[in-house]
């Protein structure tokens, strides 16, 4: 977790060189605040231990355009899986030939205008959309590469959200994969590799090597018995990050060097075989910090609930997910925590709380809130037009100054 390292200076919350003052006086809370050099440093962390690997920014972790075009200027490709995600990539920056279109539910329209922008490569979920991609390009004379989504029969790791290893709407079941790929005539359309996503927020360093070594090895396999040349491998991501005090970082390097050895006899094997990584998560949650203020405190049979005027509306990931994002009083950083209590929001139900358990100076009317984490799944995952409160606002701060995002 990096809170320390991104936003606190001398005991005191600045972003990128913006202080707590000046963003909560230009702007009403509850807001967004994402730091522009962290979302730059984590794409470097990823890029240097893996320089192999093309990493295709996940925009469904975060859209926001300024963030997008801060991760064009860092040499991120794409990952996008809606027409409107799509069209937020193209206006940010990112090159067509870097962007990959990855969906479990298309239609035909989706699929002409994602062939029309010229993507690198399509991900086919089913022999049905091997047809619709296959009818497209015919219509529209063009010869797209596919990726093979697959539901591997792997082990799956232990993370909240798992996509591999059993039933999953995503993806051809691996043991199914050639006989439904076999039943389908493509003229207009090739085969170019496969795409495995297998879960979101691993932090198991070893499961996540013998998984990609089982990707390479799967890859190869499948270009033999189904007959394709292997133009690239899109890995998935999941990398994760710690999401309390308590978790570990992500070994890279230890990742790195425990896929070195596969890794080099893929590429001798395959020495054109483009290889991706998608990372949402990775690169843009702990460039995110959530500011809500308090509007007033009160003790109820025994628990503190801080009553704020942002919640679920504004942050839904909290009380959905059933993840503790850690809390700071961000205008009070420096002073012990004497206080346990609930972070809860102007919503009318009790689920809105949005941090239990928290521990921090007793907070007062006026102090403002933080929830670290939030660069990811915050804003594009809310409902925020829960009761029409209006939504937050998003600011990216970057080299001592603050932009509306």
């Amino acid at each position: 977790m990096r809170f320390d390292e991104f936003f606190v200076r001398d005991g005191r919350f600045l972003a990128d060189g913006v202080a707590l003052d000046e963003i909560a006086g230009k702007y009403q809370t509850p807001l967004y605040v994402y730091s522009a050099a962290a979302i730059r440093m984590k794409h470097r962390l990823l890029k240097d231990a893996f320089p192999a690997f093309d990493i295709c920014y996940s925009l469904k972790a975060n859209p926001n355009p300024a963030v997008c075009e801060v991760l064009v200027h860092a040499g991120a490709g794409a990952e996008v899986s809606s027409p409107a995600e799509l069209a937020t990539a193209l206006t940010a920056g990112f090159a067509p030939q870097n962007i990959v279109y990855v969906a479990p539910v298309k239609t035909a329209a989706d699929v002409g205008q994602v062939l029309q922008a010229g993507v690198h490569a399509v991900v086919a979920d089913a022999a049905s959309d091997l047809d619709l991609i296959e009818a497209a390009a015919r219509g529209l004379g063009t010869n797209p590469r596919v990726l093979l989504r697959i539901n591997t029969k792997e082990t799956q790791p232990e993370a909240k959200e798992v996509m591999v290893g059993g039933p999953s709407k995503f993806g051809f079941d691996e043991e199914r994969v050639c006989d439904e790929v076999a039943s389908v005539r493509l003229e207009h359309t090739r085969i170019a590799g496969i795409q495995v996503y297998s879960a979101s927020q691993v932090l198991d360093r070893d499961w996540l090597a013998t998984h990609i070594g089982y990707v390479m090895r799967l890859a190869g396999q499948l270009s033999r018995d189904i007959g394709f040349k292997l133009e690239t491998v899109d890995f998935g991501g999941g990398f994760g990050v710690p999401q309390q005090d308590r978790d570990h970082e992500l070994d890279l390097a230890g990742l790195a060097g425990a896929i070195a050895r596969p890794l080099a006899a893929f590429r001798a094997e395959h020495p054109q075989c483009r290889l991706v990584f998608e990372s949402g998560r990775f690169l843009v949650a702990e460039a995110g910090v959530f500011v809500t203020r308090v509007v007033r405190v009160k003790e109820s049979r025994g628990r503190v609930i801080a009553i704020c005027d942002g919640g679920m509306n504004s942050f839904a990931r909290p009380v959905f997910m059933r993840i503790q994002h850690p809390a700071r009083l961000l205008n009070r950083l420096d002073e012990c925590a004497t206080a346990n209590l609930d972070i809860c929001g102007p919503i009318c139900t009790p689920l809105d709380c949005i941090a239990r358990d928290a521990y921090l100076p007793m907070p007062e009317p006026g102090d403002l809130i933080g929830l670290l984490n939030a660069g990811a799944y915050g804003y594009s995952m809310s409902l925020l037009d829960f009761m029409s409160r209006g939504r937050p606002t998003e600011l990216l701060a970057d080299a001592g100054e603050l932009h509306r995002a």
